[in-house]
């Protein structure tokens, strides 16, 4: 039968002075012949509270109720949490509910919230990410692996902002049993301005409870969008492809999640999108625009600086205006300075500098002017108003920088006094429009002789056809080294193999043992991948052994590198059965094997 769309149900998260109560289950979506597994946990405490059974006319308890306590110190501050869990298969299928929970813990008293599971006739091999909940914008997916909870959310700062203003788009990968991810397409946004912030190779995992269900979160990529157009404006979704490791069927059997084995469970490539974002764009107040305001939103100061107050007449001087603050720096234009008909403007130097690794976008303007006063007397350089709109308070703001008092000399007497008021295009010709006499000796050659007979000249030629030519060859691979990622990436595989074998005796040496199994897989993985020019999620075993086959590779290498990469991650879960010598022989292996590969790849 179809699936039934899950309720609009969450789990509780009430606060207290001790802490916060979570209540959530692991899916919320199952069979008849499955369970569910029911959790409540309760940050700050450290004696567990006395529970009713949550199974009463809908479900029955399988399993539990299984107790575990959590205490942590980080920076001398102590955080403690203490976790309730129990199986719960159903009782009938359809939409069923887990009813609240009420409790008591340090005189405190709690209730969970109720939790819809939708039950079907049997066993089905897709499920459905969380239903779409008001204020949220949740895509729903293709058919994912029997077990897997997957969905990818862009999450905006707002939905409303002004024309300029920058607005700071989320996208963030809800997941459960996913191996690896690669970013295929980052969102189009027509009418925005777009700057990206750094994204993490690595990105902090964390939990988080949508529907009821608990999924691990990972922040893939922010964005800072600044609107150039008002209306109503789209955000394009993201794409993203997740490996993703499908979990062994579920039964009754309180066992299966103890003995069940994601990682050595079948793979698959799912491609998933976030949902586009829809962003309504106000102009900027026209009550109360300064007639100098020329677009620029966000926060901002300026100051400006002068390299000297006392010049003379026709000698150049450099002023400067630097504009710091948060916003779209590469919209900031600044007016120019209002100065006397007999001082010389010459365009300026503008330089920008952008920031992108805080919380917002945030950088720099310079403009670097260079003046001419071509009289005497007193240079009054005015103050130069910058008017912005700051969006946090809804109005336009003015900031002025310094003005300044220059003393202009009379210019100093010399000699050429012909070039006294020279420009800089006639400065330029100095010293091209007078030929001096030599006075060095001449040196003589002989009649009828010529540079063609001379052995230098022969020697010289060859030299520089040979210094051309590597030149040249080199160009040409250093550009194919650039542009062509799968050759590059060839080249470059075995002293990345051999950069990892390094790392793991560096990691083995100082007992570091997870990032030693992680070197090792890395050594073998990414040196197949690299050869093979298979991307990030293509690098399971299965897609590994598959692609070697194509290569015609020997079966038996095939077989012992599926199983080396397989014990490497049964070892990494059980370090402490693994002795002393057997680290040094997993080493050794992972050489031969690499050594192998390097012949038939």
């Amino acid at each position: 039968m179809h699936l039934i769309l899950a309720g609009l149900l969450t789990g509780a998260s009430l606060y207290a002075q001790n802490g916060q109560v979570q209540a959530y289950v692991d899916r919320n979506r199952i069979g008849a012949d499955e369970y569910v597994n029911f959790t409540i946990e309760l940050e700050g405490a450290t004696d567990f509270p006395s529970l009713t059974n949550p199974a009463q006319n809908d479900f029955i308890v399988v399993s539990g109720p299984n107790q575990s306590s959590n205490i942590q110190i980080i920076n001398g501050a102590m955080k403690s949490s203490i976790t309730v869990k129990w199986g719960l298969a159903p009782r009938r299928t359809g939409e069923l509910t887990i009813p609240p929970i009420e409790f008591r813990s340090k005189n405190k008293k709690y209730k969970t919230t109720p939790i819809s599971v939708t039950v079907v006739e049997s066993s089905q091999k897709t499920v459905s990410p969380p239903s779409r909940q008001s204020g949220q914008n949740i895509q729903s997916q293709p058919s994912l692996p029997q077990g897997s909870k997957l969905f990818l959310k862009a999450t905006p700062s707002r939905t409303t902002v002004y024309r300029g203003e920058e607005l700071i788009v989320t996208f963030d990968l809800y997941f459960d049993n996913v191996r690896n991810f690669t970013r295929q397409k980052l969102p189009e946004a027509q009418g925005f301005w777009i700057e990206e912030f750094p994204a993490q190779k690595q990105p902090v995992v964390t939990t988080e409870v949508v529907d009821g269900v608990a999924y691990r979160k990972a922040e893939l990529q922010r964005l800072a969008l600044f609107p150039t157009k008002t209306g109503d404006l789209v955000i394009d979704p993201m794409l993203v492809d997740c490996e993703v490791m499908a979990a062994r069927q579920r039964s009754r059997s309180i066992f299966d999640d103890f003995f069940s084995d994601n990682f050595f469970g079948a793979t698959k490539v799912q491609s998933i999108s976030s949902t586009p974002v829809k962003i309504t764009v106000k102009p900027l107040p026209e009550q109360g625009q300064p007639g100098d305001f020329s677009g620029s939103v966000g926060d901002f100061s300026i100051v400006s600086s002068i390299d000297t107050l006392q010049t003379s007449q026709d000698q150049a001087v450099t002023l400067t205006y630097v504009i710091r603050g948060s916003g779209n720096i590469n919209s900031i234009k600044l007016p120019p300075p209002k100065l006397p008909a007999s001082v010389e403007l010459f365009e300026p130097k503008i330089e920008r500098e952008t920031n992108n690794r805080g919380n917002h976008i945030q950088g720099t303007v310079k403009y670097e002017y260079v003046l001419i006063p071509r009289s005497t007397g007193t240079l009054e350089i005015p103050v130069i108003r910058f008017v912005y709109f700051d969006p946090s308070r809804g109005q336009y703001r003015t900031v002025n920088s310094r003005s300044f008092s220059v003393k202009v000399n009379s210019r100093v007497q010399n000699y050429v006094s012909s070039a006294d008021r020279l420009f800089k295009e006639e400065i330029a010709q100095l010293g091209s429009d007078i030929r001096f006499i030599s006075r060095s000796p001449q040196t003589w050659n002989r009649l009828g002789s010529s540079v063609f007979s001379e052995f230098w000249f022969w020697f010289l030629n060859v030299l520089a056809a040979l210094i051309a030519g590597t030149a040249v060859f080199y160009r040409s691979w250093s550009e194919k080294m650039e542009t062509n990622i799968a050759f590059s990436r060839r080249r470059r595989a075995w002293s990345n193999a051999q950069g990892n074998l390094q790392k793991a005796e560096t990691a083995l040496a100082q007992s570091d043992y997870a990032e030693f199994f992680t070197r090792l897989d890395r050594t073998l993985a990414g040196f197949v991948g690299d050869r093979l020019g298979l991307s990030q999620a293509e690098v399971g075993l299965d897609r590994i052994a598959e692609n070697l086959q194509k290569k015609k590779a020997d079966a038996d290498l095939i077989r012992e590198l599926v199983d080396f990469l397989r014990s490497l991650e049964t070892d990494r879960f059980s370090p402490g059965a693994v002795s002393n010598h057997e680290y040094n022989e997993l080493l050794e292996t992972a050489k031969s094997i690499l050594a192998k590969l390097n012949k038939v790849l």
